[in-house]
């Protein structure tokens, strides 16, 4: 049994690294693609991407009572392919319409997939083995986005439409191989019946308690737009050093979290733990926001040690928060609802994130050390009342063991 665990966790994971590949090139590329090579506008842009993510949110609920009832491997499997298919179409967009359409499949399925292949996980393995599993999941995902953003800055440094195109291809099929992992992958365990109106009316969106815990914890994945967005603009407008410093803080992230990601998580197994890390990590994040604050001013060096600084402790704070939010969406759920749940987690989460880049751009590029302060305030309200809705969620359902 336990080797056929092994096996099932190394497709996973196979699956997950070639994808995440991909994943990295595209990452890389997609900006200067849409806009240099294609010619769309920045907002035209913002705009797609916007109705892609609402569009993913309104789905992953119902998406995910369709794996309930009929198998997360079989949703996943045809999640994979639809974004093999979409990446492929971004070579024939040639209007807005054509845009809206591509970026809402693709990225719509991008977040309807992270709670599906969440309640994959659960249903196939039990206890800390869930979390062991996604843990080294993400960690293999980590690591393939930074080789894979090493091709894409190749691609970048071309800067031609066949070199692009080349791109994409490589992407969709990755997304093509992904999906044939699956398929030796066994199905999980699916409901006895559908969750009502394919989970409108389900359990998880009625399970006020669950939705309390997991909200401001999805708060804190505004970690991610902090780093890819507020360090980039900070350190190019009000520090020294140059913007070559926020890219080397990217990467150092991205090595750490491939690395820790796993030890980190494997010693969160039971809620109370997940509750105080998420408390800590939203401590943690603000911290960060603070120490940046002392990166401005006229000294080189001074500003490098702090934005590094201010990294690793964003890095700890990602760690702990990513531990929480598993455990946390685990050990609360209803075990017969997990795509529903897992869906609920991952829309909570892709919310933040649809408008998570436009926040932070306008707290640190328009009101600079303001920004950070407010933005520090933010992860401090996330943080503060995760422990004591943790407890009041723990006294109305039993705790999976």
């Amino acid at each position: 049994m336990k080797s056929d665990c092994s096996r099932v966790e190394r497709r996973l994971l196979l699956g997950g690294g070639v994808n995440g590949l991909g994943g990295g090139v595209w990452f890389t590329v997609w900006a200067l693609y849409l806009t240099r090579d294609l010619g769309f506008s920045s907002g035209r842009m913002s705009f797609a991407l916007i109705v892609a993510g609402i569009a993913g949110l309104l789905l992953a609920v119902p998406i995910g009572a369709v794996a309930d009832r009929h198998g997360a491997r079989r949703v996943l499997l045809w999640l994979y392919l639809v974004r093999g298919a979409s990446a492929l179409a971004f070579l024939v967009v040639d209007d807005m319409v054509g845009l809206i359409v591509v970026a809402t499949l693709f990225n719509g399925a991008q977040i309807v997939g992270m709670g599906v292949n969440n309640a994959l996980v659960a249903g196939l393995f039990d206890g800390p083995d869930r979390i062991r599993v996604l843990a080294r999941l993400r960690a293999v995902i980590h690591g393939a986005n930074t080789l894979g953003a090493a091709g894409g800055a190749i691609v970048i440094g071309v800067d031609a439409h066949w070199a692009y195109a080349s791109a994409i291809a490589f992407n969709a099929l990755t997304f093509l191989v992904a999906a044939a992992t699956l398929r030796g992958v066994p199905e999980a365990a699916t409901a006895e019946r559908s969750a009502r109106w394919m989970g409108l009316r389900g359990e998880a969106l009625r399970d006020l308690p669950y939705i309390a815990v997991l909200a401001p914890v999805a708060g804190m994945s505004l970690c991610w737009a902090m780093l890819s967005v507020g360090v980039p603009l900070w350190v190019s407008e009000h520090t020294a050093a140059r913007p070559v410093v926020a890219a080397l803080a990217v990467v150092v992230s991205s090595l750490l979290i491939a690395a820790l990601q796993t030890p980190v998580s494997v010693r969160i197994q039971d809620t109370g733990r997940a509750a105080r890390a998420a408390t800590l990590a939203g401590v943690l994040l603000a911290v960060g926001c603070v120490l940046l604050i002392g990166a401005s001013g006229p000294t080189v060096a001074l500003a490098v040690v702090i934005v590094l600084a201010a990294a690793l402790v964003h890095v700890a704070g990602e760690l702990l928060f990513i531990a929480g939010q598993w455990q946390l969406s685990m050990d609360l759920m209803r075990e017969d609802r997990k795509g529903e749940y897992q869906g609920l987690n991952a829309a909570l989460t892709g919310v933040v994130q649809t408008f998570a880049p436009a926040l932070v751009a306008a707290l640190v590029g328009g009101l600079a050390a303001t920004g950070w302060l407010i933005l520090a305030v933010v992860f401090l309200l996330c943080a503060a009342p995760v422990i004591p809705l943790t407890r009041h969620a723990l006294r109305t359902r039993e705790v999976n063991a």
